[in-house]
């Protein structure tokens, strides 16, 4: 028995999980960020408002002020202390950052981050926590409830086995047991439930061995963290420190008296005090410890009086270990790919930094839910599902995902694993793919709009329609994308060249997709997940610049040595100015063509944006560009059924209620020294004195007008140039380029899938 002790107590006493933290948000007073939105972040960290600060993670608010004291914690770089700091505001927005304590102003500061999730637990999760990090009331409370003369004995109580014997004869029941924490120690960590002598026999030996071999202190942080207080599904929740965080989801530090008193009375018997499975035991129970507490001068009677009266304070039931289910099926993937199988496998004990926005997930969840709803009343279709993507395109950071309507549900993951048709998704890289070459095209070239067929060998001929199966002579290829035509895309596409437009999607990010090598491809006619989906959608928000996403920031052992931490390094994958002018063209198409719902109420921040719809409406899709963020949205049936939507009455009826929960960052196009704002006319011609200006690539020093500008300014375009001059002849030609209408006689090997259609808008 000795030998079970110490081989248990100086070796790896438990499994412990890893624990993974959501991202580390700072204040900052450059944000100059208003006092609502301050108050929305302390609430989504965990943070408390109170009218009186006590403990760490309260805050008040008082006139045009905020003070608050933030918690400890071991930040990736470096342990940091609480810290009391008020936030002044003036004309409600964030002017003044002062450190209370050590009296001065400062620029910014950083949350603790709100623990989101326990892997690798073996079916038991819990939070090691020193001795002293307990509250002093906790354990005198403890002590008081369950062995009181705990650091009298020697691991068994002769007294409390009397007191319980007698109690129980009294009573005619087992209603008070007489084993000391040490016993109870001991049952939970060697042996079973049995009800036996044997077991009762070993259970006092080993008791009395373990307190000879240990310090009381060690003894009772072991039990503290433990103790079995709850189970969620398969899991078991061990300690007070874990057992705080799932029924209250605050540190155990600052849990109030009334919720103290609930955790000791549940040590008695955690399933039948469990507050959300039987709230009124748990009452009672709660109430008899504080009844202890008032007997022994812990607490006044008026002090009781009003601890006694209130509710029981647990938040509502969730999970600990399995929100965001989508998002930790990315980290568990992103997990083996960074570290490999066996280092991801073995993390015990490790503290997972990650890149998950917790305001962002939670509006991503609501967003999804509540348009889906509408939109399945509204087309009565009760099995429309949907997913989404929010990615930070600067940094690849991953900063919300989900993967259904059912947001908690832990199975199939449509924004990971989901393949389906893009449709017109596919275009923008397809349009860009062409503006990498500037000498045949550029925004203003005009494009034949006429019905095409494609001879394929094999096959029967291919014709692509436009959605409004509306064609005309020839269309700008800025508005052929703005209003998502798609004969327009095929010509284009045929004359860069199908191997040229592979490779340019590979290039940004679909290395691992299977793209067939047929014409078909030009409209989206095979599949792509969400995510996938939002890698290349993040090269041409970025000005070309490729970053692999990620949903992981650090991971450290809990000694503070490095594991892991995210490094990455831009690619220039794509010209910069053929992204940029892309960029622009998706922004078009959100003020004037296939987004443009958006501008109702969106209008002021610029937004960039595509639709897709694929045949007969089974896939609907919309990505959505802001200032920081690409977001996108998928929304269909699982059994590829018609929905009758199209990428603007669906997946872009969910992005507009995400941000309308969580609004978008103003989108200023990129500059770039080798774009320049040139006039042109209604038919894409060169006039430096029109109103309407489009970027144009001066990939030969071209010089279109005298006094246009050669960088892109910010926000708007500016004022158009006074004066045209010579382009370059090569230029002139490109200029006025039809498309030659060869196709008829194009004869390809491969086969055709069938085509995708857009939604686009009517021709004019």
């Amino acid at each position: 028995l000795d030998g079970q002790i110490r081989s248990k107590m100086d070796g790896k006493l438990w499994q412990l999980p890893a624990e993974v933290y959501g991202n580390i948000q700072s204040v900052r007073r450059s944000d100059s960020d208003s006092l609502n939105q301050i108050t929305s972040l302390l609430l989504d960290n965990g943070y408390r408002q109170t009218n009186l600060l006590g403990t760490p993670g309260d805050f008040k608010v008082e006139n045009d002020s905020i003070v608050l004291i933030r918690r400890a914690f071991p930040f990736p770089d470096g342990a940091e202390p609480q810290r009391v700091l008020r936030l002044r505001f003036n004309q409600n927005k964030l002017n003044v950052i002062e450190d209370l304590v050590n009296r001065r102003a400062v620029d910014e500061f950083r949350f603790d981050p709100k623990l989101i999730a326990m892997l690798q637990s073996n079916n038991e999760d819990r939070l090691a926590t020193p001795l002293h990090q307990y509250p002093r009331l906790l354990i005198d409370t403890l002590l008081l409830v369950e062995d009181r003369r705990f650091y009298q004995h020697d691991g068994v109580s002769l007294l409390g086995i009397s007191r319980a014997l007698i109690t129980n004869i009294q009573a005619g029941q087992t209603v008070q047991g007489g084993s000391t924490l040490t016993q109870q120690l001991v049952k939970n960590l060697f042996l079973s439930n049995e009800r036996s002598l044997t077991r009762k026999v070993n259970e006092a030996l080993m008791a009395v061995l373990m307190d000879a071999r240990y310090d009381k202190n060690r003894i009772l942080e072991t039990y503290l963290n433990e103790v079995y207080l709850a189970q969620d599904g398969d899991t078991q929740i061990h300690g007070f420190a874990l057992a705080s965080q799932f029924f209250f989801g605050r540190p155990v530090q600052e849990i109030s008296l009334d919720q103290i008193a609930l955790l000791v009375g549940m040590v008695k018997g955690p399933s039948l005090y469990n507050p959300w499975r039987n709230p009124n035991n748990a009452l009672q129970r709660r109430n008899v410890v504080l009844k202890t507490m008032l007997e022994h001068a812990i607490i006044d009677q008026k002090l009781y009086d009003l601890l006694s009266a209130r509710p029981l304070g647990v938040q509502a039931r969730g999970s600990i270990n399995k929100s965001q289910p989508a998002f930790m099926q990315l980290l568990q993937q992103d997990l083996q790919q960074q570290l490999g199988e066996a280092k991801a496998n073995n993390l015990s004990g490790a503290r997972i930094f990650t890149t998950l926005d917790s305001q962002k997930q939670r509006a991503a969840e609501r967003a999804l839910i509540n348009a889906v709803q509408q939109l399945k009343v509204k087309q009565k279709i009760a099995d429309l599902e949907s997913a989404i993507v929010v990615a930070d395109y600067r940094n690849g950071a991953v900063l919300a995902m989900v993967g259904g309507v059912q947001t908690q549900y832990a199975g199939f993951n449509r924004a990971l694993r989901s393949q389906r048709q893009i449709g017109s998704l596919v275009k923008p890289p397809v349009y860009l793919a062409a503006l990498s070459e500037p000498q045949n095209f550029r925004l203003n070239t005009p494009i034949e709009n006429r019905p095409l067929t494609i001879k394929i060998k094999g096959s029967a001929d291919w014709q692509p329609r436009n959605y409004d199966n509306k064609f005309g002579g020839s269309v700008m290829l800025l508005d052929a994308l703005v209003r998502s035509l798609n004969v327009p895309t095929v010509n284009i596409g045929m004359k860069v060249g199908l191997d040229k437009v592979i490779d340019v999607q590979q290039a940004m990010g679909w290395d691992q997709i299977k793209i067939p090598k047929v014409p078909a491809m030009l409209l989206g006619s095979y599949s792509i997940s969400p995510y996938d989906v939002t890698k290349l959608y993040q090269v041409i928000a970025n000005e070309g610049k490729k970053i692999p996403l990620s949903a992981i920031e650090s991971v450290y052992q809990r000694n503070g040595e490095v594991i892991y931490q995210r490094a990455f390094e831009p690619q220039q994958v794509v010209a910069e100015e053929a992204a940029i002018q892309t960029l622009y063209a998706m922004q078009q198409a959100v003020e004037r063509g296939t987004g443009r719902s958006l501008q109702q109420n969106f209008a002021q921040y610029r937004l960039a944006g595509k639709t897709g719809t694929t045949n007969e409406a089974r896939d609907t899709w919309f990505v959505g560009i802001d200032g920081e963020n690409v977001t996108t949205v998928w929304l269909g049936r699982d059994n590829n059924g018609k929905t009758g939507l199209t990428g603007a009455s669906g997946a872009l009826s969910v992005y507009r209620e995400y941000l309308s929960l969580m609004p978008p960052t103003v989108l200023n196009l990129p500059k770039s020294d080798n774009l320049q704002w040139v006039g042109i006319n209604d038919y894409g011609s060169w006039n430096c004195n029109s109103s309407r200006t489009i970027p144009v690539w001066t990939d030969k020093n071209q010089n279109f007008c005298a006094s246009a500008s050669a960088v892109v300014p910010s926000g708007a375009a500016p004022a158009a140039a006074t004066s045209l001059q010579d382009a370059a002849p090569s230029d002139v030609e490109s200029a006025v380029e039809r498309q030659p209408s060869v196709w008829d006689a194009l004869e390809l090997q491969q086969d055709s899938a069938p085509a995708p259609v857009e939604d686009a808008q009517p021709s004019r």
